[in-house]
């Protein structure tokens, strides 16, 4: 699923770039919401996790100034003789496309653009039932008897335009529990009259976390406590906008040994003193796997 992503700006959201960067892929546009469109797939080699051996060769081979390449088999792989097979020749993990020749952006940044129908030959749908999965490599990837020199498989996910949201809820809307996250909320859409027209200092939200053994991690143990945590609280970006941005495995203190399956928040007032004072719904992701 959705990995965290580098120097991002989500246009429509007013995710600034900084608040982006400690991840892999990116794309520009920012939202991308529309495979029948261009594409620029950018992915940060310096945030791959560096421990595994053949991060460390790719890392490796890019400081030495080798070309990178993008391996992809999701939404679909074409196959030899196609202009766009992965790699060529009897060993064609060694032999990278040149047709699938990164873009150098800046120090280990690197770029693929595509439309993603015409790239992979199917239909929009296809794209978004199975996202764009795919690796990076230098030219020869190693194999064969070598050790490999490769990312680890990274996806982006394409998700179709939601037409109508809620005053709050999650960007993106995919994503897994070390990803950055962004909860958003527009109190000018607010319909619950106790929420509306908020105070700046007045807006927080109750957070809880279900863990993949069933139990569950709250923030603040109960609605009524909440204002006595400052995480909670969000912040004011003008006009009635309000933002959060968090790491879920971070934020909600996650053990090393279990990951999160979902998440339930909404956003209510500091105060809690009945219906009148949170939204009228839960904003609920279902969490998927890397």
């Amino acid at each position: 699923m959705k990995n965290w992503m580098y120097k991002l700006g989500f246009l429509a959201l007013g995710i600034t770039a900084s608040s982006m960067a400690t991840a892999q892929v990116s794309t520009d546009p920012p939202e991308y919401q529309d495979p029948t469109t261009e594409v620029k797939i950018i992915v940060d080699i310096s945030k791959l996790d560096a421990s595994l051996d053949h991060v460390q060769n790719l890392q490796a081979d890019a400081a030495a100034g080798l070309d990178l390449y993008i391996w992809t088999w999701s939404p679909a792989e074409h196959q030899d003789p196609h202009p766009l097979v992965n790699g060529t020749g009897s060993q064609p993990w060694k032999e990278s496309n040149e047709a699938l020749k990164m873009t150098k952006e800046a120090e280990n940044i690197y770029s693929f653009t595509m439309t993603p129908v015409d790239f992979y030959e199917v239909s929009a749908q296809e794209v978004f039932d199975k996202d764009i999965k795919f690796l990076v490599k230098p030219k020869d990837g190693g194999g064969y008897g070598d050790p490999d020199r490769k990312s680890t498989d990274l996806t982006l996910l394409v998700d179709p335009p939601v037409t109508e949201r809620n005053p709050a809820f999650l960007f993106p809307g995919r994503f897994v529990d070390n990803d950055l996250v962004m909860l958003y909320y527009d109190n000018k859409l607010e319909q619950v009259e106790g929420m509306q027209n908020l105070a700046t200092d007045d807006v927080w939200f109750f957070a809880e976390a279900t863990l993949s053994d069933s139990t569950t991690i709250k923030i603040a143990p109960n609605v009524f406590s909440v204002g006595s945590f400052p995480q909670l609280q969000m912040t004011h970006y003008g006009d009635g906008i309000y933002k959060v941005y968090f790491v879920p495995r971070k934020f909600f203190n996650v053990p090393s040994d279990k990951s999160i399956t979902k998440i339930t928040m909404y956003v209510m007032r500091r105060v809690f003193t009945g219906a009148g004072s949170r939204a009228s719904y839960d904003i609920i992701a279902e969490l998927g796997c890397e």
